[in-house]
């Protein structure tokens, strides 16, 4: 079945694809932007990410593991349809749930619309509502983005839609619609902005999270690169000033992390707005973070 919607890509994550009966950690692209409502080019991401991951040393001092010795397995990228995120998303549901029927799966977007389908595709695996955590500088809880309801500005609103608001938790925005800032609190969104987290330490963000996954059976963690501050990730789709600094981000996630993760999206990316692919190059190291805290968790 996976078969009929992956395509291979000339790159693999690290420049070598890893042993399945090793790794249970799975990389997945998704080259769709077709509802970016500003600038487009983020479907160009998961090649560059793969291409930059080439060159970055894989040991983490945060896991103490060396990626290298026991690389995920990269499945190609997910054939999508430009033009319909109706199409797309249920390819990517498709590929989701037979995924997470076996393995933790890391995807790369994309346009954050992706992020629908792959919830979509855990429901239907596990048959229970998960929580998910995103991290972003938009909220992304419009009802429809001018009357597309499928829009990367959308997604925080979909998403809740399947799991329920209070099952989803919003960190680091800082840009919203007063209408969809009212509505979310009216739903019971969990939400922490930006100022909030610059405000408080590492580790009362990290319970603050943790309290929330507390009573999860399964959890999932979508990452918009935008939710970091754009003098560390200029090439995004939508930059926002007044963001997280990268270690921050990476330190709440890979410290969230734990059994009941099923996996974890990376989105938003663009290429063709980055300077020196250093946006991609810090896509790569949250990648490679995130795959040791993975692999961490299984060994434990």
């Amino acid at each position: 079945m996976l078969e009929l919607y992956l395509i291979n890509n000339p790159y693999v994550f690290l420049g070598v694809n890893g042993d399945r009966g090793r790794n249970p950690l799975s990389l997945v692209g998704i080259p769709f932007d077709s509802t970016n409502s500003f600038r487009s080019g983020s479907r160009l991401a998961p090649m560059r990410i793969r291409h930059a991951s080439q060159s970055l040393e894989t040991y983490s001092f945060r896991n103490g593991i060396a990626l290298e010795e026991n690389p995920p397995v990269d499945e190609g990228d997910i054939a999508v349809v430009h033009g319909s995120a109706e199409a797309t998303l249920r390819n990517i549901s498709v590929v989701a749930k037979e995924l997470f029927k076996t393995r933790k799966t890391i995807f790369v977007g994309g346009d954050h619309i992706v992020t629908y389908g792959i919830i979509e595709g855990l429901f239907n695996a596990v048959k229970k509502n998960p929580c998910v955590l995103i991290l972003d500088a938009h909220l992304d809880f419009r009802s429809d983005y001018l009357g597309f309801k499928y829009s990367h500005a959308c997604v925080t609103r979909r998403i809740s839609e399947v799991v329920g608001a209070r099952n989803v938790m919003v960190l680091g925005f800082r840009a919203v619609d007063i209408k969809e800032l009212r509505e979310a609190r009216e739903a019971g969104l969990n939400m922490i902005n930006s100022y909030e987290l610059n405000k408080i330490t590492l580790r009362e963000a990290v319970n603050k999270v943790r309290d929330f996954l507390s009573a999860c059976e399964h959890t999932y963690v979508s990452l918009d690169m935008d939710v970091i501050d754009p003098a560390y990730a200029p090439g995004v789709s939508t930059p926002e000033p007044e963001g997280l600094q990268p270690t921050l981000v990476i330190d709440l996630i890979t410290n969230v992390i734990d059994g009941k993760t099923a996996g974890l999206d990376l989105v938003e990316v663009n290429p063709l707005v980055d300077v020196g692919d250093i946006t991609s190059f810090l896509a790569a190291k949250i990648l490679i973070e995130v795959s040791t805290k993975f692999l961490s968790v299984v060994r434990a």
